[in-house]
């Protein structure tokens, strides 16, 4: 696990845009359904919308750690081990693509993916949160004119999370980005994988308590390794 480390932390402190993959699945090419998030911990509501995402579009699932957040430091699990939880997770999806990138915004994410993985095409996936910052001017300079080109070779799969309902993505993509609707396709997902959290996993993990709404294998290693659980140290690498 040496070498995984020390591929994050350089992908971390890179100032180059970079994206590196870390399963030893088979070479990306054609469609790819891409999942960017924390992954902390990589949840059974990641897996089962990347697999759902995956069987809409006939596409191959990425799970897409994200080192810097347009809001958010780091907090909780290092990176490593956030790549190594979802190692821990492919146990449930074998054909999950294990990537990460130095890249906060997604239409950066994008273009980095596409350099490293040129025979890949990318569809991004994303919940309702992402989708209201990837249409808020704040993050751009033009906002329009920086995603027009993003949707002209991309593909956007929104879902509905435990509080916003599809409808609401609906209406949010009417007001907001009716010019793009053409490129972006609504996923409803039950309710019980829309409830999961990474918010609540963590909890869970901090009292001792079952650690629900993750694999038996993620569940595993949070154990083993301590984390979420202050005052209290991790094995030895």
């Amino acid at each position: 696990m040496s070498d995984l480390r020390s591929r994050i932390q350089t992908l971390e402190q890179s100032v180059a845009p970079a994206a590196e993959r870390f399963d030893a699945g088979t070479p990306l090419i054609g469609a790819v359904a891409v999942l960017p998030s924390a992954f902390n911990p990589p949840t059974r509501a990641h897996l089962h919308l990347l697999a759902a995402s995956a069987g809409l579009l006939r596409a191959a699932p990425a799970a897409l750690l994200t080192t810097r957040n347009v809001d958010k430091g780091l907090s909780g699990a290092k990176y490593a081990e956030r790549i190594e939880m979802l190692l821990a997770a492919a146990a449930a999806m074998p054909t999950l693509a294990v990537l990460a990138t130095n890249q906060a915004r997604i239409i950066d994410q994008a273009t980095v993916l596409r350099q490293a993985f040129p025979e890949a095409k990318f569809a991004f996936v994303v919940g309702h949160d992402v989708l209201v910052r990837l249409f808020d001017p704040a993050y751009y300079t033009e906002m329009e004119a920086e995603l027009t080109p993003f949707f002209e070779q991309h593909q956007l799969v929104v879902s509905n999370r435990a509080h916003h309902a599809l409808e609401e993505v609906e209406a949010f993509i009417a007001a907001r980005a009716a010019r793009f609707s053409g490129r972006i396709t609504l996923l409803e997902i039950d309710d019980h994988h829309a409830s999961l959290s990474s918010t609540a996993a963590r909890a869970h993990a901090a009292t001792g308590a079952e650690i629900s709404g993750l694999t038996p294998e993620v569940a595993a290693y949070i154990r083993a390794h301590w984390l979420y659980q202050e005052g209290k140290a991790p094995l030895s690498p």
